[in-house]
């Protein structure tokens, strides 16, 4: 889509949330979004869509960059957008920047979370006032107030958002098994390859899991030092693989795949060109990350492993803590 303007998935998001929330865009919706965000943190404010400014990446005296700002005459309505990733952002600083730019008698200052799940906030964590909304509560909200706004809405934009909060829904959406049938499957695997229903539900849900994954590092892995290309693919039996390959140089390719079978997920590295597994060894070793060997010495297993049912925002942690001291550099 035109409005999302970038490839990355949280910035995707934010981008849409910019067009959308713009009441005097394209779109027809109005203040569609805004009111149902102003309802949820239970401020009663008139919206004008001719005096609003919907802002990207708004930065702080010190460098930060708030993902969200809405100015208008009336009020200031500041958002930090998050996915996956905790919330290890300066709320603080955030603070500081919109009340002493912005905040007047007349003019009040709102600070607004959006996330996918509570937990995504340390419990212990200072949020200077900002206020946590879910996407789920958000589009609850969309969903009961969008009604008065079809006649005046445009497509191809109803299309684009009623997408928009499907895509959202489909990440919201846990695909952990109850542990009773996740122990039937670990205890019973090579049992259950005559079993196809049963086999096609863990399959369906190892997929989505890999998909989740994919997505969380895509968002980062365009930061990291070294050009990473990434894919999902799965053997006949029961493992489903994201693989990444990351182009250290012209002469040597580096294979790091994130296996997810029933027992759980593990990460492998081996050569994907030129090289071989000395190769490998030699990276790995020289930045001192513990692994172990497999029997046919052609794959190195990184030695944090993780439960089948661990969450998604887990295994992303563990995901980007492989790549990331993968391509960082040596340790002298």
């Amino acid at each position: 889509m035109e409005i999302a303007g970038y490839p990355h998935y949280e910035n995707v998001c934010s981008n849409i949330l910019q067009f959308y929330l713009q009441p005097d865009n394209e779109h027809g919706f109005g203040s569609l979004l805004l009111d149902s965000l102003f309802t949820l943190i239970n401020e009663e404010v008139v919206i004008n869509g001719q005096n609003i400014d919907v802002r990207r990446e708004e930065s702080t005296d010190i460098g930060n960059r708030i993902d969200l700002v809405i100015k208008s005459d009336d009020f200031v309505l500041g958002i930090e957008n998050k996915l996956f990733a905790d919330l290890y952002n300066d709320l603080g600083d955030y603070t500081n920047h919109l009340e002493n730019k912005y905040l007047r008698e007349d003019r009040p200052v709102y600070k607004i979370i959006l996330l996918l799940d509570l937990i995504q906030i340390t419990p212990s964590k200072d949020i200077h006032g900002f206020k946590p909304i879910t996407y789920a509560l958000f589009f609850e909200k969309v969903i009961e107030n969008i009604g008065s706004y079809f006649l005046t809405a445009r497509e191809p934009h109803v299309a684009f958002l009623r997408d928009f909060i499907q895509t959202i829904q489909n990440l919201q959406r846990k695909t952990s098994m109850d542990q009773q049938r996740l122990t039937f499957f670990h205890d019973n695997q090579h049992d259950l390859a005559k079993l196809p229903t049963e086999v096609d539900a863990l399959r369906k849900d190892m997929r989505e899991k890999v998909n989740q994954l994919r997505v969380i590092i895509a968002d980062e892995a365009a930061l990291l030092p070294f050009d990473i290309e990434s894919g999902v693919w799965r053997f006949s039996d029961l493992r489903d693989f994201l693989w990444c390959t990351v182009k250290t140089s012209n002469s040597f390719w580096l294979q790091v795949d994130f296996e997810l079978t029933p027992v759980g997920w593990r990460s492998r590295f081996f050569y994907k060109k030129n090289g071989g597994i000395n190769d490998v060894k030699q990276w790995v070793n020289a930045r001192e990350i513990q692994y172990e060997i497999l029997p046919d010495e052609r794959r190195l297993i990184y030695r944090d492993k993780l439960p089948y049912d661990s969450s998604i925002q887990e295994v992303g942690t563990w995901g980007l803590e492989v790549l990331k001291k993968l391509t960082t550099a040596p340790v002298v």
